[in-house]
């Protein structure tokens, strides 16, 4: 069957009439209808688009998010199955998201220009206390700092219209373009109006619809996004790198390093090289990401990879470098000492590899790699100095004067402010862990003032203080302070407290098979629990109390092996408390790691037998999977047979029931049609619900029944309501034929009376009628006189005036008309003159024709009577030329005399235009008006159009003939014939 009709200008005209009555729901509903309709499917998507404009035009200015919403997925869903449909779903988002935009943008204006009204009226009025707490309670603030609810609704709607675009375009390889673009725009919106928590939501959204596409790659399917595609994956970075932007702008430091991670992944799939300055954007971005997370190492590193960037930039500044420069060697100096090697995981690890790195970078590598000459040489001399204080001239006694006479100049670096918290704690390590070599136990003030710093480095007595128990927990220092003494002893070897601690404490031996339980078990740990209760079990006896090995003993007692084994090597012995921590630290990961290489061997060789037991298990499940599929097999067959069976018994019973259920069915519907028809009748009224266990011959019974009792009462009350009638109507008649009469009598009276009066009123009326006129006749006639003056004076004025106008037009008239006819008779004259020109021309041609013709005639009559001879040669060029030759000559003669301008015609040298005769002599009308110039072209035109007519006509009549001559004593009308005809050939 052929798809319905479309007609979309009856929508729109349905839906103008229904505004122009101000039904605008109505008309939204009308236009919703239509592009929801499914006979769309088959339409031109141009033939809708105008009804979808029209729809999101109304929807927007209703603010109906949600129908629009639901519109705009019916109308996809409907012309998605061609590409010219889904380019008119981009067209359209496109163009809802522009009406959205303006319609905000005027709000916006209208909404600020009445701020600035009011602001106009009163300028602290605004702002009042109520206002202000008011505002903390309302968590959309307008762009005036106050809660505008027009402004905020319509922001709403915005960002609903926003989210509902982005829902209808997402993951659809054909609507790509258009879906980035609104990525964009949202964020935009976002970043202009600063709407952080739609702007999170928004970044899920985003991370949702890449998921998806993700998970599409693996299936099969029409507008699939497949982000093995350069230009697909390429617009994704895009948006990431927009979005990692907008999070910094924003401050949004969580969602920034969602979207770093998905530029991380991106870019491990594209294989087309990233622009230097988006790249250099995006290291920027990645830099003030990693300084807010306070991971100083990779901060430094995504500075240097944007100033690696920023160096192929053409307009980049030597200023610019330097100051970049500064801030990686600057950076580099405040990344926290790491001297200490650490194990165990690293959370931090793969924040690496977003930079790829493959290892986590030191404080060294960091320094080392600022001070690459491309870096360091473009360094602040400030800077330079800076770092020679701290890292290559460190002395704990002067430092404090250097950076007394340096900071100063360092505070007025722009950048150096950001880095002063974390340099000031690398400072305050060093000379913490300086002051431990060099002391072995200071006055408390004395250590502080020693590493105390200027400004802006100056620390107060308790951030010292936490920075030394910091130093502490980081097993760089170990001290102990005595706070009656007020002193502070630093430690110069980590394991003197272990040593000290197993002086005093006395382990007992271990019982049998504990050697066998530290060789199996590296930690050594017992159970506390069940020590614990047979002390308390042996503490109740009375007996002495055993020694219980604990883990913290276990602990000191393998510290304790490992001083003794360190006190071994040289350079334990001689170094530093640090460098010692640091021996004693590597030692121990060694040792871990040969119990976790011990121990994943284990477990490998444990997998190994696992494996090769379930190989077995597989091998013998197969020689059984065959006699197990037949079993199965058999199973299943005779399951479906029961099936079948069970199937076919409720089968035939369902449709026992379903017949017994359309017949009583049937009957019901035969008695309810039957029990209505009585009722509509009125005979009797039965009511259903009783009549359900009655048959209709029941109920024919009890109609007649019913009928019978009817009629016969109908009779009885017929009779004595008649004779009742009979005398009641008598005895009306009786009493109420005096009362008649009486009001007949008053009635009469009464009309006289009202006679009399109006007789006299209508005489007294006409009376004062004719007075009046009669009066008013006599004033008319006082003035007559006057009036007819009055009239022919007028008339005669009127007269004169009409008289003299129709004496000028008429004057204008005849004037024209003579100068018309004056025309028409020159206009006549120069044809006429023309008309004799051609004719004596002709006449002049024909003449010249004929003499030629006879003097060939005679030169050929003497050449009939001698015999036939060959063609002569050329003519010398003193004999006579021919008739051709002459006609050549004659229209060379006429195209010598149009090159040189001359109105001669080609053809025709000798109809040229003759000079005119005076006016006096040869017009016989008069004397001719001087001519204007368009009626001399008119008439040199005119002479031109019949010159070359003669010169066509002379052409075809004298057009020599190119073969032989024709016989002697032909006339000349054969020899023209014959000429006429060897042309033609």
């Amino acid at each position: 069957m052929a798809p319905p009709a479309l007609r979309p200008e009856n929508a729109l005209k349905r839906a103008d009439e229904l505004i122009s009555v101000d039904q605008h729901q109505a008309a939204l509903q009308t236009l919703y209808e239509y592009i929801t309709a499914r006979r769309i499917r088959w339409a031109e998507p141009s033939t809708v688009e105008p009804i979808v404009f029209r729809f999101l035009e109304l929807g927007v200015e209703l603010k109906k998010g949600r129908l629009i919403k639901d519109g705009l997925h019916q109308y996809k869903k409907l012309i998605q199955g061609t590409p010219e449909g889904l380019v008119s779903v981009g067209a359209v988002a496109r163009k809802y998201i522009d009406m959205v935009e303006t319609k905000m943008a005027s709000e916006q204006a209208k909404a600020q220009e009445t701020h600035k009204e009011e602001e106009d009226e009163d300028l602290d009025g605004g702002v009042t206390p109520e206002n202000l707490l008011l505002s903390v309670y309302e968590p959309d603030q307008s762009i005036g700092g106050f809660n505008d609810e027009a402004v905020t609704s319509w922001m709403k709607f915005t960002w609903e219209s926003y989210r509902a675009v982005l829902d209808l375009l997402r993951n659809n390889s054909q609507l790509e373009i258009t879906y980035s673009g609104v990525v964009n725009r949202s964020m935009n919106f976002c970043l202009k109006y600063k709407r952080k928590n739609e702007f999170k939501r928004l970044a899920e959204m985003l991370r949702q619809h890449l998921d998806a596409a993700n998970y599409q790659q693996s299936k099969s399917g029409s507008n699939i996004v497949d982000l093995s595609d350069p230009d697909t994956l390429q617009r994704y970075l895009d948006q990431r790198f927009h979005l990692v932007n907008a999070c910094v702008k924003l401050e949004l430091w969580h969602e920034a390093f969602k979207a770093i991670d998905d530029v991380y992944h991106l870019m491990k799939m594209s294989t087309r090289p990233t622009k230097p300055s988006t790249l250099a954007n995006y290291y920027e971005n990645l830099a003030r990401v990693f300084f807010v997370s306070g991971n100083q190492t990779l901060h430094t590193a995504a500075w240097e990879k944007f100033y690696k960037l920023y160096t192929t930039n053409k307009n980049a500044t030597e200023d610019q470098l330097g100051n970049y420069a500064s801030i990686i060697l600057l950076s580099a100096l405040a990344v926290q000492p790491d001297f200490l090697p650490t194990v165990g995981f690293d959370p931090q690890m793969r924040l690496n590899r977003l930079l790829d790195f493959e290892t986590k970078r030191t404080r060294k590598d960091t320094i080392d790699s600022a001070l690459r000459e491309d870096v360091f040489k473009r360094v602040d001399a400030d800077v330079k100095e800076f770092y020679e204080i701290l890292e290559v001239k460190y002395d704990f006694d002067s430092i404090k004067e250097q950076l007394t006479q340096l900071l100063p100049k360092l505070e007025l670096k722009p950048y150096f402010n950001q880095y002063a918290s974390s340099l000031k704690n690398v400072i305050v390590r060093k000379l913490l862990v300086s002051a431990s070599q060099k002391y072995t136990t200071v006055s408390t003030d004395e250590l502080y003032d020693a590493v105390s710093l200027p400004k802006p480095l100056s620390m107060s007595y308790w951030d010292i203080e936490k920075s030394l128990l910091q130093a502490a927990i980081e097993d760089y220092i170990s001290f102990s302070i005595d706070h009656a003494s007020n002193t502070v002893t630093f430690a110069k070897d980590p394991f003197e407290i272990f040593a000290d601690s197993n002086e005093e404490t006395q382990v007992a031996e271990h019982p049998e098979g504990e050697e066998e339980l530290d060789d199996e078990n590296p930690e050594g740990i017992k159970d506390d629990e069940h020590t614990g209760k047979e002390g308390e079990g042996d503490e109740a006896a009375g007996e002495p109390e055993p020694v219980v090995v604990t883990r913290n003993t276990f602990i000191r007692n393998k510290l304790s092996q490992l001083s003794e084994k360190l006190q071994e090597e040289e350079n334990f012995k001689d170094g530093s408390y640090l460098e010692k921590v640091k021996v004693a630290r590597e030692s121990l990961i060694k040792q871990t790691q040969e119990i976790i290489d011990n121990a994943k061997k284990y477990a490998e060789d444990r997998a190994k037998k696992s494996h090769e037991q379930r190989q077995k298990n597989l091998a013998s499940a197969a020689q059984n999977a065959e006699q197990d599929a037949e079993l199965r097999q058999q199973r299943m067959l005779e399951e479906k047979a029961a099936i079948e069976a069970k199937m076919e018994e409720d089968a035939q019973r369902r449709l026992v029931e379903r017949k017994k259920r359309e017949l009583e069915a049937l009957k019901e519907v035969e008695l309810k049609k039957f029990i209505k028809e009585i009722n509509d009748k009125g005979h009797a009224q039965i009511d259903p619900e009783d009549a359900k266990n009655m048959d209709i011959a029941d109920i024919r019974k009890i109609i007649v029944e019913q009928l019978s009792k009817d009629k016969k009462d109908l009779e009885e009350r017929m009779n004595y309501s008649l004779k009742k009638l009979d005398h009641t109507e008598r005895a009306f008649r009786k009493v109420e034929l005096p009362a008649l009469q009486k009001e007949a009598e008053a009635m009469s009276a009464a009309d006289s009376t009202r006679r009399e009066q109006l007789k006299t009123k209508i005489l007294q009326t006409a009376k004062e009628e004719h007075e009046n006129r009669v009066a008013d006749y006599g004033r008319l006639v006082g003035v007559l006189e006057d009036y007819r003056g009055l009239k022919t004076r007028l008339e005669k004025a009127h007269y004169e005036k009409v008289g003299n106008i129709f004496a000028e037009r008429r004057t204008a008239f005849e004037e024209a008309k003579n100068a018309r006819i004056e025309e028409v008779r020159r206009q006549r004259y120069e044809e006429l003159l023309a008309k004799r020109k051609e004719e004596e021309a002709v006449r002049e041609r024909e003449e010249r024709v004929r003499k030629l013709l006879e003097e060939r005639k005679k030169q050929d009559a003497p050449r009939e009577r001698e015999p036939r001879q060959e063609p002569e040669p050329p003519k010398p060029s003193g004999a006579p030329l021919t008739y051709a030759e002459k006609l050549k000559a004659k229209q060379a003669a006429a195209a010598a005399g149009n090159a040189n301008g001359g109105s001669v015609p080609a053809k025709a040298p000798a109809m040229s235009s003759p000079a005119p005769a005076p006016a006096s002599s040869s017009n016989p009308f008069g004397a001719a008006k001087p001519r204007s110039k368009e009626d001399l072209d008119r008439v040199a035109q005119r002479q031109r159009e019949m010159e070359e007519a003669a010169s066509k006509k002379q052409q075809s009549t004298a057009a020599p003939s190119t073969e032989e001559k024709p016989k002697t004593g032909m006339t000349f009308a054969e020899k023209m014939r014959a000429k006429r005809a060897g042309a033609q050939k």
